[in-house]
């Protein structure tokens, strides 16, 4: 193992830049001035609190270049941020703004000079039961929300990445979940917003556009046809690095009655759950005798809209559930064959009863009829719930490596699902197994969603963690080569042959890579960045964090994106200039 101070002296290789920087006292006070001397400080033990976290950190952190902010500041009021993005403006100070931190690009990375827009302090939370909708603050997380929504007799989605993420930021990025198959994708659920862009103008949308913002007016978006959400949302969202949202309306959703009394949480954390304790909520999994039936029957039952969710189930999912730790998992797993996984369709469908036992009783009946049509045999399923309704399971994801790799996840139609899963799984296990977890094939997870109108997508690598941190004794540069090269070039030239626009662009995917396949799309990107931020304040270099990576690693790597990267069309570049 590396002694502290060695491990010291490997990061300072690695950083680009130096560790600690030190604000203009001028700015400073002047934040101050907006806050309070209670909610902003240049502590280095606080700043050290930001370093490095979130999803995919390892992109940063193994390459060297998280940093700690230069000042963290916490307002509580929209007019408040927007009085800190103005100072930032003044004195060219780029500004990072943060909820949950549950993605990587919510903290500094390549540069230690960012402001630490930490908006945690919105707490706002208002329910219009009768009209269906609720007003949530920036800093509202999954967990209390969706307790919210149960004590109000609604329900509404929680991320697969864990009820600690929070829902206003969740939904200027992706805002998925086995729910969005009746509830609709983000897009459709967001209704007024409160945006303060990157220069500092308070922008508000919907019916909150000149009006005052109480829940009582917030319940309509901009209306049919392109609008300002499309703007700061985009399609895969900017990750910050178009303004700050700090409020919006969601749409959420009537659910049976005394929710909160019939989703019960039982168990002692990590082995918790929602038990069912209502005939009107069910899980029900059905077994088919094919690949074309899975397929085919999403498709009816989508047709039929009924249901509240449909997912396929990997066999992996299944070993996960049963084993008891890393151990156990690989001792069950190590007798799974290629024929194991080719042989195994397996949907998990959530049924829902909104208005009475009959629509229940209804769309069962609709089911077993569609499934008797293809073959499909129930199994028996647990009368409980461990991540969708309000929990997390999340953690559960990394017990067979420690770590893994969502190097594909996007929303499109069923058939580019399909076709893009079963791409992905046979070039994994041709090409890359070894190094990574054999999958032997199987084609990824998919859910359907919006009634079939569109589905999503997600394909899990698994990787030894040890072997891709630098700092590590184990640390082996040819398997993360390996890791690299399928998570930046394998898995966007696979979406350039099915169509499939996966939204990890900008998170882990290079936009420069992936957009010259989906019509250019990263010179509209620098186009809309050049005129709402001209000085690139707002979350740089954000998104185009990917192609920072690829540029620090060593010059063995990524050659092929190197090369793309600065022969593609661009606007005026934020980036290679």
């Amino acid at each position: 193992m590396l002694s502290p101070s060695q491990y010291q002296e490997k990061m300072r290789e690695l950083r680009a830049q130096p560790y600690w920087w030190d604000m203009p006292d001028e700015a400073y006070k002047e934040m101050e001035a907006v806050v309070g001397p209670d909610k902003i400080t240049r502590e280095k033990a606080v700043r050290q609190a930001y370093v490095g976290r979130g999803y995919a950190r390892e992109l940063i952190w193994f390459s060297g270049q998280a940093y700690p902010p230069c000042c963290v500041v916490q307002p509580e009021t929209t007019e408040e941020v927007a009085e800190i993005v103005k100072i930032c403006n003044k004195y060219s100070l780029p500004f990072n703004p943060c909820s949950s931190q549950w993605a990587y690009n919510a903290n500094p990375r390549f540069r230690p000079d960012q402001v630490q827009i930490d908006l945690q302090r919105m707490q706002t939370l208002e329910f219009d039961k009768k009209n269906l909708f609720a007003k949530v603050g920036a800093g509202v997380r999954y967990g209390h929300f969706c307790q919210a929504a149960f004590d109000n007799d609604c329900y509404f989605i929680n991320t697969g990445g864990g009820s600690a993420a929070c829902v206003v930021a969740n939904h200027t990025v992706w805002g998925c979940s086995p729910l969005n198959y009746r509830m609709g994708n983000a897009e459709r659920r967001v209704l007024a917003c409160t945006w303060v862009t990157p220069e500092g103008d308070i922008v508000r949308t919907g019916s909150w556009a000149g009006k005052d913002t109480s829940a009582e007016n917030g319940f309509w978006g901009d209306g049919l046809g392109p609008n300002l959400n499309g703007i700061w949302r985009g399609h895969i969202g900017w990750f910050g690095a178009m303004g700050i949202i700090t409020e919006m309306t969601v749409k959420v959703f009537s659910f049976v009655e005394d929710a909160k009394n019939v989703m019960v949480p039982e168990g002692v954390s990590p082995n918790t759950h929602l038990a069912f304790k209502s005939k009107r909520v069910a899980w029900q999994n059905y077994v088919l005798p094919s690949r074309q039936a899975l397929e085919d029957v999403m498709y009816d039952l989508s047709h039929a809209q009924v249901g509240a969710a449909m997912t396929k189930v990997p066999v992996f999912w299944r070993i996960i559930a049963k084993a008891q730790d890393k151990e156990d998992f690989w001792e069950r797993w190590s007798g799974t064959t290629k024929e194991d996984i080719d042989n195994f369709h397996m949907v998990r469908i959530l049924l829902i009863g909104f208005t009475n036992d009959e629509q229940m009783d209804y769309e069962r009946a609709v089911m077993d009829e569609i499934m008797a049509e293809y073959g499909g045999k129930a199994t028996r399923t647990k009368p409980s719930d461990e991540s969708w309704f309000k929990n997390a399971d999340t953690a559960g994801m990394w017990m067979m490596t420690n770590g893994y790799s969502s190097c594909e996840a996007g929303i499109e139609c069923l058939r580019c699902t399909y076709e893009t899963g079963k791409l992905l799984g046979k070039r994994l296990w041709e090409a890359y197994t070894p190094p990574f977890m054999p999958e032997y094939g199987d084609p990824g997870w998919f859910q359907s969603n919006d009634f079939g109108h569109s589905s999503y997508l997600e394909f899990l690598v698994y990787m030894n963690v040890e072997k891709c941190d630098p700092i590590s004794p184990a640390y082996d540069p040819e398997y993360i080569a390996s890791m690299i090269s399928w998570y930046f070039e394998e898995t966007p030239d696979i979406d350039a042959q099915t169509g499939f626009l996966d939204f990890f662009a900008a998170s882990c995917l290079g936009v420069l890579y992936q957009g010259p396949s989906f019509s250019n799309y990263q010179v509209w990107t620098d186009r809309f960045k050049d005129m709402f931020d001209p000085k690139t304040l707002s979350n740089p270099p954000a998104p185009y964090d990917p192609e920072f990576v690829t540029e620090m690693l060593p010059p063995f790597m990524l050659n092929k994106s190197r090369r793309k990267m600065r022969s593609i069309e661009r606007g005026r570049s934020m980036l290679l200039q």
